[in-house]
């Protein structure tokens, strides 16, 4: 289950609330919470590499560095003040699993930008994302980039990445999504890119075309080093904590996002995939799992987990819980790993929680990759 930051959902707003969030996903039987870590450029927990790297002036035990829990006053009844360590302390004793959701990844912000309204290009302006505009790169002129191509922004979230497993060595996975790593297809025309890019074509510009072939095979090929570099420094610095991406649909993803996912998977980069799949109806859920299917080729001997993205909410509404249903059967008959709903917030709908009783009679054992 994806858990959403604390603006949609109050499972982390209160001691009492994880316990009773945990002990529901237990009843249903599920096995893997993936909660929100990182994003609208804030923190879950205190971060010092979040508070290196923006204007924010507050960090301490109790108030999360101003960002999701400073209004919350969590630590009322709790035993550590501290809802992440509480949360992967009741999932443990429930054998569910805890992974870390970098949703934004090195998206900036839903909007536009700036040094006025996002604190950490007020720390950082040079690290805005600039299209072949020549203005701030963006995905349909909604979700607003960094600039992925950047090594200090690289080095920004391996950073913030390697501190909560740090944080927090209990934590079973982190995960980055349709942000991470990606970038909007447009961008890439800042100065340091173009900078580095004309020091490896002999002097030459960019395209102006951003969909040039050439042009987005260098440019996947930074946005896949940084994921090799991820997997490679949670290893090292965790080596049990999973390495997940939950990218949206290939080709798709490719085209838009600069997610060349397949090749994530055939790296060994990718211990678990879980394609956004979502779709409203079964059959394109069953068509969207299948094409999915096609582009995982796990290199030799090595176990590839593949666990769907499925809605339960959608623009705020639940879903139809025979939809669901159907879904679930669909990708049973499709032969993967499991599922992974978006979000947490449809358990509300009684049919919703009726249809998991239903079609999760055992809590299944956490696939391994070994």
């Amino acid at each position: 289950m994806w858990v959403p930051d604390p603006q949609y959902t109050d499972v982390l707003k209160s001691y009492k609330n994880v316990g009773s969030f945990v002990s529901l996903l237990d009843s249903l039987n599920f096995n893997a919470i993936f909660v929100v870590s990182y994003a609208l450029n804030k923190t879950l927990y205190p971060s010092k590499v979040l508070l290196k790297n923006s204007n924010y002036k507050l960090i301490d035990s109790t108030c999360l560095l101003s960002p999701f829990m400073k209004t919350y006053n969590y630590p009322l009844k709790s035993p550590t003040g501290d809802p992440v360590s509480d949360l992967i302390t009741e999932a443990h004793k429930r054998n569910i699993k805890v992974f870390f959701w970098f949703e934004f990844g090195f998206m900036a912000d839903i909007k536009l930008a700036t040094v006025l309204n996002n604190p950490i290009l007020a720390k950082h302006p040079d690290w805005l994302g600039i299209g072949n505009d020549g203005k701030p790169a963006n995905y349909n002129s909604h979700d607003y980039y960094f600039n992925s191509f950047s090594p200090k922004v690289q080095q920004f979230l391996l950073d913030l990445i390697t501190e909560s497993i740090q944080k927090y060595p209990d934590v079973d996975g982190i995960q980055g999504d349709d942000r991470l790593p990606a970038s909007c297809i447009n961008s890439g025309y800042d100065k340091v890119t173009v900078k580095r890019y004309k020091k490896e074509h002999n002097g030459m510009m960019p395209p102006t075309d951003f969909k040039d072939e050439a042009w987005v095979r260098w440019r996947l090929d930074i946005l896949n080093k940084f994921g090799k570099k991820v997997y490679q420094k949670v290893k090292a610095t965790q080596p049990n904590v999973m390495v997940s991406f939950a990218p949206n649909p290939y080709p798709w993803c490719k085209d838009n996002l600069m997610q060349e996912w397949p090749q994530w998977v055939s790296s060994g980069i990718c211990d678990l995939l879980a394609v956004q799949c979502y779709r409203r109806d079964s059959l394109a859920f069953a068509n969207t799992v299948k094409e999915a299917q096609t582009h995982i080729a796990p290199p030799a001997g090595r176990k590839q987990l593949f666990a769907p993205g499925v809605l339960l909410m959608v623009s705020g509404e639940i879903s139809e819980a025979e939809q669901v249903k159907k879904q679930i059967e669909a990708n049973r008959k499709l032969n993967t790993d499991g599922e992974i709903f978006f979000y947490n917030e449809g358990l509300k709908k009684a049919e919703i929680r009726a249809i998991f009783k239903e079609l999760y009679t055992d809590k299944a054992k956490f696939p391994t990759i070994n």
